[in-house]
């Protein structure tokens, strides 16, 4: 499948939220947040406000993503607490964005009443969310997303072989553009300063193969079927 070129812009994500935006673009952007945020962890640093208002997103010339986490600070100490924190708070960011409640979300009124909030999280992800921010997990949205998609793949095999389908060269590994093998992932961190600017810090970029990750994931029941209609 090709790439589709896009206009290159930078904006806030407040900015961003004020034009609509289907779940799929949603989920992009979340995906490279999430992935951003790991990379910043990974480079000793944390997340020290996620105000809409102080994240900025965009697409570059070269058509790659990039978010810009402008309040970060040095993971120094409570390293493990810091990260549970972020990831805590980026989930909660994102339901309360998805449902447009952000403004007066209560953590306790959404742990306590997360199930009225499924209908506005994309259906592959409630089980994520829920594991956040209900039940306390500290996982990361982009590796929970990447071994989703794995464990797809290997279930489509499966099936594939139990028809017979694997011994006629139908193997459907690298045919779902799933985002997450190695030779498929292009992520290219932006270098970090040697000394921390928190008003100014472009983190992340990451290539157009996101818009895929839930498309696919979409399509997988019926073409499990095409598959094994075929003779």
């Amino acid at each position: 499948m090709g790439e589709i070129n896009r206009v290159p812009f930078e904006e806030t994500l407040e900015e961003y939220i004020k034009s609509y935006h289907n779940n799929d673009e949603y989920t992009r952007v979340f995906y490279v947040m999430d992935s951003t945020m790991k990379y910043i962890h990974g480079e000793g640093y944390y997340i020290v406000n996620f105000n809409p208002k102080n994240i900025i997103l965009g697409v570059t010339n070269n058509n790659e993503d990039f978010v810009n986490f402008k309040s970060i600070d040095v993971m120094d100490d409570d390293v493990t607490t810091k990260i549970n924190n972020n990831i805590y708070n980026l989930a909660f960011l994102e339901v309360g964005l998805l449902s447009e409640t952000l403004d007066y979300l209560k953590p306790e009124f959404l742990k306590q009443n997360f199930a009225q909030f499924k209908i506005f999280i994309p259906e592959n992800l409630v089980n994520y969310y829920q594991m956040i921010l209900v039940n306390g997990g500290h996982t990361y949205l982009c590796d929970y997303i990447e071994i989703k998609n794995k464990q797809e793949i290997t279930k489509l095999n499966k099936a594939l072989l139990e028809e017979g389908g694997a011994s006629n060269g139908r193997s459907y590994v690298k045919s779902t553009g799933h985002y997450g093998d190695e030779e498929d992932k292009k992520i290219v961190p932006m270098k970090l300063p040697n000394e921390v600017n928190k008003d100014n810090i472009a983190a992340f970029v990451t290539n157009y193969a996101l818009a895929f990750v839930i498309i696919v994931s979409s399509l997988l029941i019926p073409l499990i079927a095409f598959l094994l209609g075929v003779e």
